[in-house]
């Protein structure tokens, strides 16, 4: 197995995005993910068992229309994979510069490979053009103040 060293500036960058974009995925699916916490490894991020939905959340430094595709390593579409064979839907949030964007992850997807990295992991080129905007939904509690009628004084 090759050997690489934890960069933890980058886990705790990703980690920020996570935390902000968790209140808008329970938004988004109307339920309450659970962060996947067994140790800094884990595949997908968050999971609600109760739903059988898992997110798995990919902050980018670059805008959306940067590159043609995004990547994913691949043992994460595979976890995915597996999860859908449990019974789960599993998706993809991309939160980049200029806005964010989600997939879910199918039985059949299949991508183009790219191995990548001084260890040559292998990952999946994610075409953007493919990718749904992520726009999450208003609180239910949310409801515009109604105008109040003034008393015209004359």
């Amino acid at each position: 197995m090759p050997h690489f060293a934890f960069n933890k500036e980058l886990w705790e960058a990703g980690r920020k995005i996570e935390d902000a974009a968790l209140p808008e995925l329970n938004k988004y699916f109307k339920t309450d993910f659970k962060r996947n916490e067994n140790d800094i490894f884990d595949i997908l991020d968050f999971k609600n068992t109760e739903a059988k939905i898992i997110v798995e959340v990919k902050g980018r430094r670059n805008s959306s229309d940067a590159y043609e595709d995004t990547i994913i390593t691949a043992s994460k579409v595979m976890a995915g994979q597996q999860a859908i064979d449990n019974g789960y839907r599993v998706y993809f949030l991309f939160v980049f510069s200029n806005c964010s964007k989600i997939m879910e992850l199918k039985e059949d997807s299949s991508f183009k490979v790219k191995y990548t990295g001084s260890n040559c992991i292998q990952h999946y080129m994610i075409p953007v053009a493919g990718l749904d905007d992520f726009v999450p939904l208003m609180d239910d509690e949310f409801e515009p103040e109604p105008e109040e009628e003034y008393e015209k004084i004359s």
